[in-house]
């Protein structure tokens, strides 16, 4: 496991913090903030310009789950439900994202 310093690498590290913001404000449950939704905009965006790839499945299936929990009228216990999902597609995203930070060969599906 050995770290290289450029350019990328760090950009991918800046990603990686936005989602850890992002899923400290699903655990304290506030599923009205924008920082989810920002963070798939912004790892939309970063593996679309760079060589950096995620399974595109795990990306689209996490952002559904943050726009879902944007509604407001939904059950308690169905809105924990798609914030496990959501939450647990971020640590997913995370842990691909520092695999490739890393140099470690990982297989997500």
């Amino acid at each position: 496991m050995q770290f290289d310093g450029n350019s990328l690498n760090i950009t991918t590290i800046l990603v990686v913090a936005l989602a850890a913001v992002a899923v400290m404000m699903l655990l304290r449950k506030r599923y009205d903030s924008n920082l989810p939704l920002l963070f798939y905009f912004v790892a939309l965006l970063f593996t679309n310009l760079t060589d950096r790839e995620i399974n595109p499945y795990l990306l689209y299936t996490g952002c559904a789950f943050a726009l879902l929990l944007r509604f407001e009228f939904l059950n308690h216990g169905f809105s924990k439900l798609i914030a496990f999902c959501a939450t647990g597609s971020m640590f997913l995203i995370i842990l691909a994202f520092l695999a490739e930070v890393f140099g470690q060969s990982i297989s997500l599906f």
